[in-house]
């Protein structure tokens, strides 16, 4: 289902980035909302399928906050403050938790 795919989506957003935070140069799609993995999924068919409830537009706003999230990291990295980068993988926990809640809700509703 389309809407599994957004949780497969987030964790290769957030393997890519950890890649960059541990010296794998940037293709720059992580630090893009519309072309991260979970954006291009977002933009390409969810917003189509999905763009009725208000769980997408929730949806919406956590792929904008981890990607500034992501910026930070990668600032803070490029900055020498590697192992406060690393640490601040940390952040995205959050915004996964509330994902996976609003991804189920979807689900339930689908």
């Amino acid at each position: 289902m389309d809407i599994r795919q957004a949780r497969v989506k987030f964790i290769l957003f957030k393997s890519k980035l950890r890649s960059i935070l541990y010296g794998s140069p940037s293709d720059g799609s992580v630090l893009s909302a519309r072309e991260n993995s979970l954006g291009q999924w977002l933009y390409s068919s969810a917003l189509q399928n999905y763009g009725h409830l208000p769980q997408i537009r929730e949806i919406e706003k956590i792929n904008l906050s981890i990607t500034s999230i992501a910026k930070g990291l990668v600032n803070l990295y490029k900055g020498g403050k590697i192992e406060e980068a690393r640490t601040g993988l940390s952040h995205l926990d959050g915004c996964e938790k509330e994902l996976i809640r609003l991804l189920t809700e979807i689900e339930s509703n689908a």
